[in-house]
């Protein structure tokens, strides 16, 4: 799990690469271990809405949370862009988190194994050139009647 992060935060702005399902899961559990306190603070606000201690201990917590996501926003979107593309998918399906149940159809599609032909990579995308095709056109006469 160390490693994991240490790749996390290493590659936090690279969304050119591509990531291995055991790098994302990794992630997403330690963030999820992370969260847990603001979970109990939120239930215990909730349970005790008369309880003025646990509403202060909930805008403690959530402002300590947000600035946490906020440092784990772009590194998670990254990571994400990279397992997608392991995954042999286009990138832009990120975006797939703003229809209704997305959040559940990108999980499978990040859950997927790694294809070896894997969508290629920004980088790799613009180093590719494209050699110029002369057509001739179907107007002008050839040499071949």
């Amino acid at each position: 799990m160390i490693n994991a992060y240490k790749n996390f935060f290493k590659g936090y702005v690279d969304f050119a690469g591509r990531s291995t399902r055991s790098d994302y899961w990794w992630i997403w559990l330690g963030n999820m271990i992370l969260y847990i306190p603001f979970f109990f603070a939120y239930g215990n606000a909730i349970s005790n809405p008369q309880d003025e201690g646990a509403l202060i201990g909930l805008g403690g917590t959530a402002i300590i949370y947000m600035v946490i996501g906020l440092a784990l926003l772009l590194p998670s979107l990254a990571l994400m862009v990279r397992r997608l593309r392991d995954a042999g998918f286009h990138w832009a399906l990120i975006f797939i988190l703003f229809v209704p149940l997305g959040s559940i159809v990108l999980l499978v599609l990040l859950a997927m194994p790694t294809k070896e032909e894997a969508t290629p990579a920004i980088s790799e995308a613009q180093e590719v050139r494209v050699e110029e095709v002369i057509e001739a056109s179907p107007f002008e006469e050839t040499d071949n009647k």
